[in-house]
């Protein structure tokens, strides 16, 4: 059958549009697109995210056991001279708008200078209160430059005083904008205070980084806090600081410009095909359209889909504490008028072998090492229990008698082995057996080398008062380990002088009043 003629030209110029078509097509995938074409000059790579960074700083811990760049102490206004670097524990006395104060300082200059700080929190060990009241506790960021060894009321330094004693110019000595501050209200934990933003001025500014002021508000309570000094590392201050290092500038490196390359393309041939034979198509006739029409389906009635309440998460619920128990001994007055568990004596290097068991006063005399010493004990066995934990325990003196008009510094220790009242001197420790030292002085043997706690005294007719809460709670707990208490005072020319237990009036004996918990 022969082919139809127009038909078959119409296929050709079909078969040549396409080949065209596909031509052209081919052609622009070639060609890159101007909006996806970067700058030829200023290329550079995307930068890879910048990690926050987190340190931890305490004493001769972290970051390493050799960082030693945590400077703290407190300043008292009962002893405006008194300098405390070296103690373990940070005393806070809200009182008279805060009498005693701390202050602390972390060398943080390893952080980069450029850094941004994201969070830094200082924590605080708190382990005594005078009594079991909550006071607020500021942060403030100190400007004037301070030494921990030489700090006091009174100066900032050797050479320099506060502006205002007790570090108490907000123009001068600290700066009232940059203050935080958190609630103390129980002993045994970590408090903290959030210094992010102190911390970002101290990254900046290295060399302006003066520390903290902590100042006490609210009732008088006398709060302590461990310093970097205790032998504890658990218990020491830290600081913990998190930053973001500055992200490194990203260098523009020259990218090359995209070159078009020839591809080879196919040149469309005309090829035969067999073509269709043309066939009779049916005339189309007016068929009635059909519509469709959707079929209602029942749905069911939409209901509320129960949504989860939220429900509040209960706020964890203190630990009931249980009520304290106070209980003061005094010889034949407290805590009932049968207790006899109190002895005490003086130690005296100018009569070395006398005793002075029976005396109804207690001399301290300061000069050179301290000529003349007190020993002095009270029997807790059967008293309190075993268990029980001690919140606070203070040893009182009534001071009644000096020689000089000059006050001087008590300091407390801890006695290590047994001593009789009735014949201890200043050479013997009992009828049989001597002092390692004479006047219970050997460190280790007669008595601790650790400092319990001091009191500056200088009025007479006044109680005076020694914190001895942590040596109560190992009588306590081990009674054996209780041979009392060394009081001692150095190279000042005064003597002052204690009732003792064989006072006549009971209630200026000396005391031991202890507050605690039993489980």
């Amino acid at each position: 059958m022969n082919q139809n003629p127009v038909f078959s030209h119409s296929l050709s110029w079909a078969k040549r549009l396409v080949c065209v078509v596909l031509t052209i097509v081919l052609l622009l995938t070639l060609v890159p697109s101007p909006s996806t074409q970067a700058d030829p000059a200023l290329s550079s790579p995307v930068s890879a995210a910048v990690e926050p960074i987190t340190v931890i700083f305490k004493e001769r811990v972290y970051p390493d056991i050799y960082y030693q760049g945590v400077s703290d102490t407190h300043i008292s206004l009962y002893e405006p001279t008194t300098n405390f670097g070296d103690y373990p524990t940070m005393r806070i006395h809200p009182s008279s708008s805060g009498r005693e104060r701390g202050l602390i300082k972390f060398d943080i200059s390893v952080i980069p200078t450029n850094a941004t700080v994201i969070e830094a929190t200082l924590y605080m060990y708190a382990w005594y209160w005078s009594y079991s009241f909550p006071i607020t506790i500021y942060a403030y960021r100190v400007i004037k430059h301070w030494n921990e060894r030489e700090a006091t009321w009174e100066r900032a330094t050797a050479t320099n005083y506060w502006h205002t004693p007790g570090c108490n110019s907000p123009t001068y000595d600290y700066d009232p904008a940059f203050a935080v501050s958190t609630t103390v209200s129980n002993t045994r934990q970590y408090y903290a205070w959030d210094v992010t933003q102190m911390a970002q001025f101290w990254v900046a500014n290295p060399l302006a980084n003066e520390g903290v002021l902590l100042v006490g508000e609210g009732l008088s309570v006398q709060y302590q806090f461990r310093t970097s000094e205790i032998d504890s590392a658990d218990l020491r201050p830290y600081l913990v600081v998190t930053y973001l290092p500055a992200a490194p500038s990203p260098t523009p490196t020259r990218t090359a410009t995209p070159t078009t390359m020839a591809t080879y393309s196919p040149t469309p041939t005309n090829t035969p095909i067999n073509s269709p034979t043309p066939t009779k198509t049916p005339t189309p006739t007016n068929s009635p359209t059909l519509t469709i029409t959707p079929t209602p389906i029942h749905s069911p009635t939409p209901t509320n889909t129960p949504t989860a309440t939220p429900t509040r998460t209960p706020a964890p619920t203190a630990t009931p504490i249980p009520t304290p128990t106070q209980r003061i001994f005094q010889q034949e007055f407290l805590p009932f008028s049968s207790y006899d568990g109190t002895i005490d004596t003086s130690l005296s290097s100018y009569r070395p072998d006398t005793p002075w068991g029976n005396e109804d006063s207690l001399r301290i005399n300061g000069r050179e090492d301290g000529t003349e010493r007190v020993l002095i004990r009270f029997d807790l066995e059967g008293y309190i229990p075993s268990n029980a934990h001690i919140l606070s325990a203070k040893l009182s003196l009534f001071a009644w008698s000096r020689r000089t008009l000059y006050g001087m510094r008590v300091l407390a220790f801890d006695v290590l082995r047994p001593w009789d009242e009735a014949t201890a001197t200043w050479n013997q420790a009992d009828a049989y057996v001597r002092w390692a030292t004479p006047g219970c002085e050997s460190i280790g043997s007669d008595r601790a080398g650790e400092l319990l706690a001091t009191a500056f005294v200088y009025f007479t007719n006044k109680f005076y008062d020694w914190d001895v809460t942590p040596l109560v709670q190992r009588w306590v707990n081990d009674p054996w380990t209780n041979h009392g208490i060394l009081l001692l005072s150095q190279n000042v020319d005064q003597e002052i002088r204690f009732y003792s237990s064989e006072w006549r009036v009971p209630q200026q004996r000396p005391k031991l009043t202890v507050i605690y918990v039993a489980p």
